[in-house]
């Protein structure tokens, strides 16, 4: 068999295990992010914490079991812990005005709003405080992977994309800031990451998107020491 011959036979041996896939995977994510961020500047979220909007002024209060480990019984004082650890984190950022109102049990209360800067940046999304920021655009399609869902059933498919984002204003490049989220450095400069995206098979080569790397929200670490 000549070499022409072989080249030949690998091309349709490829072909057989990955399958003659067309799907615009690329082109339909970027209108799948750009339709969800129509600003460009709401792909990357850091939640602060279940304050919502009407509540500003919002003075904080601490709950037993704070310093806990976390546990289904700890959880939400766990949280209430990171969401006032967050708001002092983000005035001395200029995102919120802190203000002395008092104290209970020894310890300071302090009332908080929303600077203009903060104003700027905050999103609402699942009804909390959120500050948000950048573009994600994507690069290319690495490879695709058919699953079954675990829990309800049903076939679908994950994406592996290789993406970057733009729009990253100057604070979110502040170590302090990224590290306490548990974002790459990588992200904040606009260098290309790896993700997944994914879509349920709903039949007849039709995909519905299900989650991917835009829009998503992030808690803080409760084990990041800002010195």
């Amino acid at each position: 068999m000549n070499k022409r011959w072989v080249i030949a036979l690998w091309g349709v041996i490829v072909l057989g295990l990955t399958g003659c896939d067309t799907y615009p995977y690329k082109t339909d994510l970027q209108k799948i992010y750009d339709r969800n961020n129509q600003s460009g500047n709401k792909a990357i979220c850091m939640m602060i914490g279940d304050i919502k909007r009407d509540m500003y002024p919002y003075t904080i209060y601490y709950m037993e079991g704070e310093y806990l480990p976390f546990s289904s019984k700890t959880q939400r004082a766990y949280f209430n812990r990171l969401k006032n650890e967050n708001l002092h984190f983000f005035t001395e950022r200029g995102f919120f005005t802190e203000e002395w109102v008092g104290e209970t049990d020894g310890k300071p209360l302090y009332r908080y709003n929303l600077t203009d800067l903060g104003r700027q940046y905050v999103d609402w999304g699942l009804g909390e405080t959120n500050f948000c920021f950048g573009r994600i655009v994507v690069d290319s399609i690495k490879r695709t992977k058919d699953v079954t869902n675990g829990v309800g059933g049903g076939k679908e498919r994950d994406v592996y994309i290789t993406y970057h984002v733009e729009n990253i204003p100057d604070w979110v490049k502040e170590p302090a800031v990224y590290q306490r989220y548990r974002y790459s450095k990588k992200l904040t400069t606009g260098e290309k990451l790896s993700g997944r995206h994914s879509y349920r098979v709903v039949g007849n080569g039709k995909l519905k998107s299900i989650a991917g790397v835009n829009r998503r929200y992030q808690w803080a670490s409760s084990d990041y020491d800002e010195d």
